[in-house]
């Protein structure tokens, strides 16, 4: 009885341990949306959280005066224009308008700087400041709507066709919501597209023909003033809102919160009477929706820190080293899962040798080479390789290294092959006439051999017959010399 007490009250310790210890964070299921089409994007790597029917044909609304507003600072950026010139409404600046439509009120003839034009477009989607800027940016709306085909086909839209400059109903006038997304993440890219569009409340200075304008921002994101109340969300950072019958209620935001960059696109948005009697506008409703999910399930981590070395290669001619490490040059971090297992990281290596190696001077921070980091298959960012330490040159490496190119060189070779055939064969020739030569001096040698001892031989004879003779002479002095006296010089004669 006692055993089974103290089993159990083990277990139930084990229980609460167990429910103490904090266990690895699942990713939540993405929040259902209302709105027709969806496309929720990290604006830095361009990685998709979240997409529905964002490749459906919709119409844009007043979202078009994103593209309208971008355009308008492109040709500032370029020069052409100023954010200070005067742009005066000429006739026929209310081409294709409508008379309940968006407006801030801005007469014929009426002028103002091009900056607030652009405020007007904007915050407050005057639909008359549109084609008046465009008028002044092309001369004319029809050149200014084809400039707008131009440059989304330029940005990879591909579903997508303006007709006019502010987005009312046309049925020629459709994009979708991942077009939308392209060309609002490039015109996030400019200053002072985002200052405009991140502004909540703005003044129009008195102009020729009215008073100041205050302008409030259409985006309840941004503005607690927003005819759209109810939805401040403090990382929010612009974009635009769009509303017709035929669109629905439209959304391009973005946010920003510990290190992620979020754009959301929400084209189709209903809106519903909420129990507390306001209406809900599911295109800002579903966007903070995404967000939060976003930001409660996906953090900013780091990869690869920097200066810590990831990898070693050998290294040709250094004098103190035959191999140095290569550090990350700056670290790589990405917006990931929570739960995301950094321990299935792939790296990607390039070494800018040949051989996968360098040559020696290498001074530390020299870049050396780059590395790609993967997981999952989906790339996260690029680093640059750089050399850990200095590795001094070898001179007499170095010097063997340099002969070694050189006989590399075909060029050179033949010349080296004709100077070694040419010495070759000299050398041949060389060899050939000593042999001859001391052949001849041998045989001239054997010849004065040959002749001295012949003439020893004859010496001896001559010294031997005249022996004779004196002796003969001796015994007979009277009688004549003997025959053979007649012969003694024939030796002489025949070395003549």
């Amino acid at each position: 009885m006692k055993k089974i007490k103290f089993l159990s009250i083990l277990l139930t310790i084990c229980l609460c341990i167990g429910a103490l210890t904090p266990a690895a964070a699942a990713i939540e299921s993405v929040p259902a949306v209302k709105s027709t089409a969806v496309y929720l994007v990290d604006e830095d790597s361009g990685h998709v959280y979240y997409e529905q029917y964002s490749d459906r044909k919709v119409y844009p609304a007043s979202l078009t005066k994103i593209m309208t507003a971008m355009l308008a600072i492109e040709a500032v950026e370029r020069g052409e224009v100023s954010l200070d010139d005067p742009v005066t409404a000429l006739p026929g600046y209310d081409f294709d308008m409508e008379e309940d439509g968006s407006t801030s009120g801005i007469l014929e003839g009426e002028t103002m700087r091009l900056e607030e034009l652009l405020y007007c477009t904007l915050m407050a989607s005057a639909n008359e400041a549109c084609n008046i800027v465009a008028m002044y940016i092309c001369g004319s709306v029809d050149a200014f709507v084809a400039r707008m085909n131009e440059r989304a086909q330029e940005l990879g839209c591909t579903d997508t066709h303006f007709a006019n400059t502010h987005g009312l109903p046309n049925e020629q006038h459709y994009t979708t919501a991942h077009d939308m997304s392209l060309i609002a993440r490039q015109a996030m890219t400019y200053d002072t597209f985002v200052t405009i569009c991140d502004t909540a409340e703005h003044t129009v200075p008195a102009t020729n023909l009215s008073t100041a304008r205050a302008l409030t921002n259409t985006n309840g994101l941004i503005s607690g003033e927003s005819i759209y109340k109810g939805y401040l969300y403090e990382p929010a950072v612009g974009i635009k809102t769009g509303h017709t019958n035929a669109a629905g209620y439209c959304l391009i935001s973005s946010a920003e919160k510990d290190g992620i960059r979020l754009l959301c696109v929400v084209m189709g948005g209903v809106m519903t009477e909420a129990v507390n009697g306001n209406n809900d506008y599911s295109n800002f409703s579903d966007t903070i929706a995404l967000y939060n999910w976003v930001f409660g399930n996906y953090s900013r981590q780091e990869i690869v820190s920097a200066d810590t070395p990831v990898y070693e290669i050998p290294v040709k001619l250094g004098s103190d080293a035959d191999s140095v490490a290569l550090r990350a040059q700056t670290a790589v971090s990405a917006v990931l899962p929570n739960d995301a297992d950094l321990t299935k990281i792939e790296k990607k290596i390039t070494i800018y040798g040949e051989d996968g190696s360098c040559e020696a001077p290498i001074s530390e921070g020299q870049v050396l080479g780059e590395m790609t980091i993967l997981l999952d298959g989906v790339e996260y960012g690029t680093t640059y390789l750089a050399a850990n330490r200095s590795v001094d040159l070898s001179y007499f490496q170095s010097m063997g290294a340099a002969v070694r190119r050189t006989l590399d060189n075909t060029w050179v070779r033949v010349i080296l092959a004709v100077i070694v055939l040419i010495f070759v064969g000299y050398a041949v020739l060389v060899i050939r006439y000593r042999i001859l030569y001391r052949r001849r001096q041998k045989e001239k040698q054997e010849a004065r051999l040959q002749r001295q001892r012949m003439q020893e031989q004859a010496e001896r004879e001559r010294m031997m017959a005249e022996a004779r003779r004196r002796s003969y002479r001796s015994e007979h002095p009277d009688s004549a010399p003997p025959p053979s006296d007649v012969t003694r010089d024939y030796f002489e004669e025949f070395f003549k």
